[in-house]
């Protein structure tokens, strides 16, 4: 699961800056440094290389999946492009500009909680077992999108609409 090392990617550079900075104690800090590197490193890798397999590789990447190609990975692609491009304007607008952030993560989350229930279907007409693999990237989106939404309940500013 790649997913994994994409966020633990995120989690690294968070720590690295922590750690030029001496480790701050601040909660906040820390919580808006995790959060804030979710949303930059993790999500904009996540658009480069969704941009790059759905629109320059479209054909291989429906392969891969099994699933048919079409001008939708487009759309797709251009899609993840711009949820990364709102990550990495977080470093730049923060506050409530965070909640739509988050907001349009939720979205992308609930696109691929869909896809992976309908491949766990499909999968299971067709070979009459659990595709475990997906139940897995289902309960680590749930699991992850918790914790991306803890996190910003503990940094002031994010969720207040004044």
């Amino acid at each position: 699961m790649w997913i994994v090392a994409i966020i633990g990617g995120g989690v690294v550079t968070a720590l690295i800056q922590m750690a030029i900075q001496g480790f701050p104690s601040d909660q906040v800090y820390v919580m808006r440094t995790l959060l804030l590197h979710q949303f930059v490193v993790s999500h904009g890798f996540i658009a480069v290389a969704g941009f790059i397999i759905n629109v320059l590789y479209p054909e291989r990447t429906a392969a891969k999946l099994d699933w048919p190609s079409g001008p939708f990975q487009i759309k797709y692609g251009f899609a993840q492009l711009g949820l990364g491009v709102m990550g990495v304007m977080a470093i730049w607008f923060q506050g409530n500009f965070w909640v739509g952030v988050l907001v349009t993560l939720y979205i992308y989350g609930l696109s691929g909680l869909w896809t992976h229930t309908q491949e766990i279907v499909r999968k299971r007409r067709e070979t009459g077992r659990i595709e475990w693999v997906e139940t897995a990237n289902i309960v680590l989106d749930v699991i992850y999108h918790l914790v991306l939404t803890w996190m910003s309940l503990q940094i002031p500013g994010v969720w207040s609409f004044t």
